[in-house]
C-alpha cells in the first residue's frame, strides 16, 4: 500500500551518524525514578532507557540472548531436581558514573535489595520457587569471579532465565550506604526531587532534566557499553525529548505539525494520515504486524459471590460456548474500528514457540449454533417475552462491565450486547472507573461478566497468578483452597508440570494440552487481534520497528540522516534545555 513499509529484518543495521535529537511524548510525570516503586508508566519509561537488562529476548530464534550479561550456561541435575544458571558479565560495562559494572553489584543488589520484601516486593516474591510440597524455596546467588555469579534453584524450571532477568539493578556503591540506614531510606531514594545529575544507570541514556508537565529530556549516556558493527560506541543520538501530552488525540495533532517524529495509530487514524504518507509529505507509516494485546470476554464463575441461578449459567459450558458464538467479531472490527484487526480464537500467538493454532476455539460467530447450544442448556423463552429463562424460570439477564475510560470499548460490547439481545440473553452494559473493576475483580467478586484486556503469553511461566486456581488473578474464581472443577484440577496439574520441567519436547506436549483444555473450556473468549501501525517522520534511519521489535532498537541505533542534519542550536541550544 503506497506510504505504508514494513520492516523485513528486524536486526539488518545500518552504520549511523552521531548527533540528532528525537521527539516523543509522555501522558504523566513519573512520581518517582526509584527503580523499586513501580508507580507509573513514564516511571517504567525513564528506567528502560537508562538501566539495561541482564537478558533479551529474540522473538525470531525465540532464544534467550545475553545483554550486559555476555556468556551464560545451564546445568541440569535431574537426580537431584535442581539446576543451576551461570552467568558472567560483559567486561566493559560501566555505570555513568565511571565506575564498572561487577558481579559484586548483581551479588550484592539480589541479596539486599531484591530480597527485601520493604524495598522491593515484586523481586522478592520473584527469588522463590513453589516445591512439590507447596512450599516455597529461595533461588540463591553466589559469586564466581570478578564478573561471575551462578543462580542455584532449588528445582528443575523451564525458564530459568525468565525468573530472574531484570532491568532494575542500581549500582552498589551508590546505593549500599542507603540500604543500610533502612527500607525506608531505599525506598525514598532517587525520588522525584532528586536531581537528574545525580541518578546513576548503565543504560543507553540519562535523565538530563525533568519540566513536570512539560517535557523530559534524555541525553547520551558517553559511557554506554553497546558498539555497532564497526565498533562505534552506541547510542548515535544525542538526546530525547519527550512532551506531555494529555490523549492521543493531542498527539495526532503534534505528529501532523512535525513536533514529534513518531505515533502509535488508532484504527481511525490511519485515513487520516495515509494520504500524506503516500504523498511523500515528510513521513511513511510502518506496519507492525498484530497486536500483542486483545479484547476478551471473560465471566465470574466464583459460587461463593454469584447468586446461585447466575452461577448456573456462566459455569456451563454450553453457555459460554454459546456466547463466543453470538459474537460477531468482524462486524465489531469493520464498525468500530475501521477493518483495522482480525479476528481472534486462542489465548496464545505465534511469538510463543509452544503455539499451535490447532488449538483455537471453532465456536466462531453463529447465532443457529447459539441457539442449540443454549436450547440445550435448557435457556428457552417460555413465556414468549423475548428474554430466554432457565429451568427454574429464571431470566437469563446479566450484566457486562468494562471501564469508562476508553469509550471505544462501549462500542464493541454495544454490537456484542445488540446480538445477545437477539438471541434472547438479555445483556447490560455495565460503564464503571477502573479503580471500581479492580475492586470487584480483586476483592468483593461483585461482577457478572467483563469486557478484559490481555496480552499474549510469550512463556508458558507467564499468567502464572491468573491460571492455578489458587492464583489471585484466576479471575473467573481466585484463591481456591483445592480447584472447583475438574477442568481446573488438570489445569493446576498441566502448569506444574510445564514449568517445571526443562526438556523442550515434553514441555511442547503439556502446553499443547493446556491450550486445549483452556480453549475448550472457553474460560476467555478473545474478540479480536488489532493491526500495529506507527507513524514516524522520514528523516531517521535504523526505524526497524514492528511489534516485536522497539524502534531503533530501543533508540540505540536511530540516527539522523545526513540531509536533514540538525544545527548545534537546534540539538542543544537554550529552547530545549532549559524550563
Amino acid at each position: 500500500m503506497p506510504g505504508v513499509v514494513q520492516t523485513e529484518d528486524p536486526e539488518d543495521w545500518e552504520i549511523g551518524t552521531y548527533g540528532g535529537t528525537w521527539r516523543g511524548t509522555y501522558t504523566e510525570d513519573p512520581k518517582s525514578y526509584n527503580p523499586f516503586s513501580n508507580q507509573d508508566g513514564t516511571h517504567t519509561l525513564v528506567n528502560n532507557l537508562t538501566l539495561d537488562y541482564l537478558f533479551d529476548y529474540d522473538t525470531e530464534t525465540q532464544q534467550w540472548e545475553g545483554n550486559l550479561i555476555e556468556d551464560f550456561s545451564i546445568d541440569v541435575y535431574p537426580d537431584q531436581d535442581k539446576l543451576d544458571l551461570n552467568c558472567k558479565l560483559r567486561n566493559g560495562v560501566y555505570w555513568s558514573d565511571g565506575v564498572q559494572m561487577t558481579a559484586d553489584d548483581v551479588v550484592w543488589w539480589y541479596k539486599n535489595i531484591d530480597a527485601d520484601p520493604e524495598i522491593s516486593p515484586v523481586g522478592y516474591q520473584g527469588q522463590f520457587i513453589r516445591m512439590e510440597d507447596g512450599s516455597k524455596k529461595r533461588i540463591t546467588i553466589e559469586k564466581t569471579g570478578p564478573l561471575s555469579f551462578r543462580f542455584h534453584f532449588p528445582r528443575i524450571v523451564n525458564e530459568p532465565v525468565l525468573n530472574i532477568n531484570t532491568g532494575d539493578i542500581v549500582p552498589r556503591h551508590i546505593w549500599e550506604p542507603v540500604v543500610k540506614q533502612g527500607p525506608k531510606a531505599a525506598r525514598q531514594f532517587w525520588g522525584i526531587e532528586t536531581p537528574p545529575q545525580e541518578l546513576v544507570g548503565n543504560g543507553p541514556f540519562l535523565l538530563e532534566k525533568n519540566v513536570p508537565g512539560e517535557r523530559l529530556i534524555f541525553r547520551r549516556n558517553p559511557n554506554y557499553w553497546m558498539k555497532d558493527e564497526e565498533g562505534n560506541t552506541l547510542p548515535y543520538l544525542d538526546r530525547i525529548i519527550l512532551t506531555q501530552v494529555p490523549d492521543s488525540n493531542a498527539e495526532i495533532l503534534k505528529f501532523q505539525n512535525g513536533e514529534i517524529d513518531s505515533y502509535n495509530l488508532r484504527g481511525q487514524d490511519f485515513a487520516t494520515l495515509q494520504p500524506k504518507a503516500a504523498a511523500g509529505e515528510g513521513y511513511s507509516l510502518w506496519y507492525g504486524g498484530l497486536s500483542t494485546g486483545y479484547p476478551s470476554l471473560i465471566f465470574n464463575q466464583n459460587n461463593e459471590a454469584l447468586p446461585p441461578e447466575k452461577f448456573t449459567w456462566f459455569s456451563d459450558l454450553r453457555f459460554r460456548r454459546a456466547v463466543s458464538s453470538l459474537i460477531d467479531r468482524k462486524t465489531i472490527i469493520n464498525q468500530t474500528i475501521n477493518g483495522m484487526a482480525a479476528p481472534l480464537y486462542h489465548f496464545v500467538a505465534e511469538y510463543n514457540r509452544y503455539y499451535n493454532p490447532e488449538r483455537a476455539t471453532k465456536y466462531h460467530y453463529d447465532p443457529e449454533r447459539a441457539d442449540e447450544l443454549l436450547n440445550e442448556a435448557g435457556f428457552i423463552d417460555r413465556n414468549e417475552d423475548g428474554i430466554r429463562e432457565d429451568q427454574e424460570g429464571n431470566d437469563i439477564s446479566f450484566s457486562i462491565m468494562t471501564h469508562s475510560q476508553d469509550p471505544i470499548l462501549h462500542d464493541y460490547l454495544n454490537i456484542i450486547i445488540s446480538d445477545m439481545q437477539n438471541a434472547g440473553i438479555n445483556a447490560n452494559l455495565e460503564v464503571v472507573d477502573f479503580n471500581v473493576i479492580v475492586d470487584k475483580i480483586m476483592f468483593n467478586f461483585d461482577w457478572d461478566c467483563w469486557l478484559a484486556s490481555f496480552s499474549f503469553p510469550t512463556f508458558p511461566e507467564q499468567w502464572y497468578n491468573i491460571w492455578r486456581s489458587d492464583g489471585n488473578l484466576h479471575y473467573w474464581y481466585p484463591k481456591q483452597e483445592s480447584p472447583a472443577h475438574e477442568w481446573e484440577k488438570q489445569m493446576d496439574e498441566l502448569y506444574e508440570s510445564l514449568v517445571y520441567t526443562f526438556d523442550d519436547k515434553t514441555v511442547t506436549d503439556l502446553y499443547d494440552d493446556f491450550q486445549k483444555l483452556v480453549m475448550e473450556n472457553l474460560l476467555i473468549a478473545p474478540i479480536f487481534r488489532k493491526y500495529s501501525f506507527a507513524a514516524f517522520t522520514d528523516k531517521w534511519g535504523n526505524i526497524n520497528w514492528d511489534t516485536m521489535h522497539s524502534t531503533g532498537d530501543g533508540y540505540r541505533r536511530l540516527y539522523l540522516k545526513e540531509e536533514n542534519a540538525e544545527s548545534p542550536e537546534t540539538v542543544g541550544g537554550t529552547d530545549e534545555s532549559e524550563g
